[in-house]
C-alpha cells in the first residue's frame, strides 16, 4: 500500500515540474528573451540591465547629434540669406556710387532698399532654434553648445553659435549708414561690405565642418548602437527553434505525467475499496 501512495507522490512531483517547464518555455517564446526571471541567470540579467541602459543612452545621444545637425542647418540657411543681403548691398553700392546717370530719386530708393535688408538682417539676429539663440552679437568670436555624444554622458562635443556682432557685419548694418555719400550718415565703403562677405564665408565654412563633424558622430553613435544591440540579442535572446522543441517536449511530459497522476489515484482508490 505505501509503494501506491509514493507512486502517486512522485507523479504529482513530476506534473508540477513538467507543468512550470512548459510555463517557462510559454513566457520565453512569447517574450522572446532566454531569461525572464532573475533567478535563471542572476548574473546574466545584471549585465543584460546594463547593456540595455547603455543603449538607450546611446539613442538618446544620436537624438541630441541629430539636433545639433538640425541646428546648424536652420543657422547655415541663415547665414546663407545673410550672404544674400551683404551681396546686394554691394551690388546697391555700385549702382548708388559708379552710374552718374542715376538721379536723387533713384538714390532714395536704394537706400530704402538697403534700409530694408538692414532690418531683414536685424531679424536675423535674433532667430531661435526651439527657444535656444541661433546666433550671437557679442562680437568676441561668438558661442557654443554642447552635445553629449556617448552612452555614459560624460563626452561632449561642441557647436558654434555664430556671431553675427562681427565688427565688419554690424559696420554695414549700422542704422545710420547711408550707401550715398552727399546723403549724409556714415558712409558704407566697399571695403567694409568685402570685410563683411569675409566674415560671413567663414562662418559658413566653420558651420559646415562643426555639420560634417557631427554627421560624423551620428554614423560611430549609430554603429556603436547597431553592434549593442546584436550583444544583447546574443545574451538575452532565445533560440526559437530550440525553445519551441523544449515547449513540446514539456507538453507531453504534462499530458503523460497527468497520465500518471490519474492512474495512480485510480490505483488508491482501488486499495481503499479493496480495504473496505
Amino acid at each position: 500500500m505505501s509503494i501506491l501512495v509514493t507512486n502517486s507522490a512522485d507523479a504529482n512531483h513530476y506534473f508540477k515540474l513538467n507543468q512550470r517547464n512548459l510555463q517557462a518555455s510559454i513566457k520565453k517564446l512569447s517574450s522572446g528573451k532566454r531569461i525572464v526571471n532573475g533567478s535563471e541567470d542572476p548574473g546574466g540579467l545584471a549585465v543584460a540591465m546594463k547593456m540595455n541602459a547603455s543603449i538607450k543612452r546611446l539613442a538618446a545621444a544620436e537624438n541630441n547629434i541629430q539636433s545639433g545637425i538640425s541646428f546648424l542647418e536652420v543657422q547655415d540657411g541663415l547665414l546663407e540669406t545673410v550672404g544674400n543681403i551683404v551681396t546686394r548691398i554691394s551690388e546697391l553700392k555700385g549702382l548708388v556710387s559708379d552710374d552718374p546717370l542715376k538721379g536723387s530719386d533713384e538714390k532714395a530708393s536704394y537706400q530704402a532698399e538697403f534700409e530694408e535688408l538692414v532690418n531683414q538682417f536685424d531679424a536675423i539676429k535674433v532667430m531661435k532654434f526651439n527657444g535656444v539663440d541661433l546666433f550671437s552679437t557679442n562680437g568676441s568670436g561668438g558661442d557654443t553648445k554642447t552635445i553629449s555624444i556617448d552612452d555614459t554622458g560624460t563626452n561632449e562635443i561642441t557647436i558654434s553659435v555664430s556671431d553675427l556682432g562681427n565688427t565688419a557685419l554690424t559696420t554695414v548694418m549700422n542704422a545710420a549708414s547711408k550707401l550715398d555719400p552727399d546723403a549724409g550718415g556714415t558712409e558704407v565703403t566697399n571695403t567694409q561690405i568685402n570685410s563683411a562677405l569675409n566674415w560671413v564665408a567663414t562662418l559658413r565654412a566653420g558651420n559646415g565642418s562643426g555639420h560634417n563633424r557631427l554627421n560624423f558622430m551620428s554614423q560611430s553613435l549609430s554603429l556603436q548602437k547597431v553592434n549593442m544591440v546584436s550583444a544583447l540579442d546574443r545574451l538575452e535572446g532565445i533560440d526559437i527553434a530550440e525553445e519551441a522543441a523544449n515547449m513540446a517536449k514539456h507538453s507531453i511530459l504534462l499530458q503523460a505525467s497527468a497520465s500518471m497522476v490519474s492512474q495512480a489515484n485510480g490505483n488508491r482508490d482501488i486499495a481503499l475499496m479493496l480495504l473496505n
